[in-house]
Order: structure tokens, then sequence, then C-alpha cells
């Protein structure tokens, strides 16, 4: 059932990290294990994990903080807190954060394998919405991160990617300017840029895609 699911793990202590992630692997789970919340961060970064388990008490970046930072672009990674912190702050500041399951240190195996399970039945569910089809033959894969036209692998540079999974996961709502310069400039974003990257994206794209509302923003255009 694990099988092919990509996890990444971070736990300072060495015995719990190093033991965990040896059980998810014989559960045939592909593991990055990390002991900090920034090579965690780097980590997710780079593989995109489907499901993420970490510690609150964790260096240099503790284990809401850096689900707090993944949240502000990733709604989709299934998330885990397994923790010894009971703390009424943890608790609220852990319900703002869309996680799968807070479980309370020492966690079992049985335990963790139940909430992988729901884990797995999530992303399951999510994967019949993973391709965003332009019609009947071109497609944008969230998971892969790949633009499919003509049966080719398209190349996109970082903000066209980043673009475009924006108006993606906000369809059919527009994407207004400032979400843009939010989410995919932070900091300040000239017209000329905007247009620059919008023209580029549609020579990449089936005609009549992404869509211009005047004034406002943008919005792309797929097959229900």
């Amino acid at each position: 059932m694990f099988k092919s699911f990509n996890v990444l793990y971070a736990e300072k202590e060495d015995f719990i990290r190093e033991n965990t992630a040896e059980a998810l692997k014989f559960m045939s789970m592909n593991v990055t294990a990390v002991s900090n919340g920034e090579d965690a961060y780097k980590a997710y970064l780079k593989n995109r994990p489907d499901i993420i388990i970490a510690d609150i008490e964790m260096p240099i970046l503790n284990g809401l903080d850096l689900i707090e930072k993944i949240r502000k672009k990733d709604n989709d990674t299934q998330i885990i807190i397994a923790t010894a912190l009971t703390t009424t702050e943890c608790f609220l500041k852990a319900v703002e954060l869309n996680l799968v399951k807070y479980l309370l240190k020492p966690v079992s195996l049985l335990d963790i394998k139940k909430v992988l399970t729901t884990c797995v039945e999530n992303l399951e569910y999510r994967s019949e919405k993973i391709n965003k089809n332009f019609n009947e033959k071109d497609y944008y894969n969230l998971k892969q991160r790949r633009l499919y036209v003509d049966d080719k692998i398209i190349k996109l540079d970082f903000h066209e990617r980043e673009f475009l999974e924006l108006l993606l996961r906000n369809h059919p709502k527009i994407v207004t300017y400032s979400q843009m310069e939010k989410q995919i400039w932070k900091s300040n974003m000239s017209s000329p840029a905007v247009r620059s990257l919008v023209r580029n994206l549609r020579k990449k794209l089936p005609s009549d895609v992404i869509e211009n509302i005047s004034k406002i923003g943008y919005k792309v255009n797929i097959e229900s």
C-alpha cells in the first residue's frame, strides 16, 4: 500500500530518527531523514515529498514554523506532527496548519502505520485531480510539476512554473496582481515583468489557456 510514496522525516534525536526511518523503509516507503527544520525545508523544496513527519522541537527551525512556511504555498502535502509537547499554544497553532494528525511521543509503529494509511488514502483520492487538462491531450501534472504539450515535456523556468501552478490551484477564481506579487515575486513587481512572464508562458501552452481579466489579474481555462 505504501510503495512509491516519498516521506520526509524530521527528528532531532538520532536514535528515534534512525529507527523510525528504518521502519518506514521496511514499509516500502522512500524516506529522507533529517535532524533539523532548515534541512527539512531544503529537502522539501528539492524532493516535494508526499508525506512529512516532523517533530516540533528541532534546531534552527522548529517544526511548527517549518510547516507554516510550507503551508504558505502547499496545502496538499500530508503532514504529521510527532512530538512530546502538549502545550495549548502548540495545539492551537497546529490546528491552523491542516495536519493529518498530532501524535504524542512516544509514538508506536502501529500509530504511525495507521496515520500513514490515512495519508495514503488522502493522496490516492487527490491523485485523481493531479492532472490539470487544457484539452484532450495537453495537461500539467501538479505532482511532477511538469507541462505536457503534444506528448512532450515543455521546460518552464521558475517564475513560469510558479505562476502556472498559482493559476491552476486557484481555478476557477481569478489570480489578482497582488496575489502574484506576494506569492511569486515576494517583492515589488513591474508591469513589464508580468507581461513578459505571461507572454513567454503563453508561447509554451495551448492557445487561450491564460485569460487576462482587465485591471484585475489572470485566470486559467481548463477542462472540468
